[in-house]
């Protein structure tokens, strides 16, 4: 990576909420003028392979479909099988990245050992050993009571504040 990318994850496991959030971020984020793209890693290769044999990354109301509909200004998808520019194999957040429409702010779903800062979503107690993996964690939003000795933990439903947290994490 030659340059640095304005990247912001959203990581946890499946269904923790990590859509429902970026999308939130993104609709806030272009009210203030900002302009955002998105990325989405897909973990599960096997579930994105329909009866073709073809990888479906971006059908209507899955998540990218999800992230443009939000108001970003390019998306883009990558699994093992398949990435969003159409070319064999899975491709790096980088190598995404820049394929995207230039930006304010790119948040990327998932891609969790990426080094770019990262919000953390707990969906349950057990989830908590995630953020022994993580590196460069900035905040946590969390399903069930949780405090963390050094990380601000937010409501996932407090937008306007996490949006602020990730635009300071963007520009640290």
């Amino acid at each position: 990576m030659t340059a640095i990318l304005p990247v912001i994850q959203i990581v946890g496991y499946a269904d923790s909420g990590k859509t429902t959030l970026l999308c939130a971020l993104v609709r806030h984020l272009t009210t203030l003028g900002m302009t955002v793209a998105t990325l989405k890693h897909h973990g599960h290769p096997h579930a994105d392979n329909t009866s073709e044999g073809v990888a479906s990354l971006d059908l209507p109301d899955k998540d990218t479909s999800l992230h443009l509909a939000a108001g970003a200004v390019g998306t883009g998808a990558s699994s093992a099988a398949l990435s969003a520019v159409w070319t064999p194999g899975e491709l790096s957040l980088e190598q995404l990245a820049m394929r995207l429409p230039p930006a304010d702010l790119i948040l990327a779903e998932g891609f969790k050992h990426a080094p770019y800062p990262k919000w953390v979503l707990l969906r349950e107690p057990r989830d908590v050993a995630l953020l022994d993996e993580l590196a460069n964690v900035f905040g946590v939003s969390a399903c069930f009571p949780f405090t963390h000795p050094s990380q601000p933990v937010v409501n996932r439903d407090e937008i306007e504040r996490i949006a602020a947290l990730a635009i300071a994490a963007r520009q640290a």
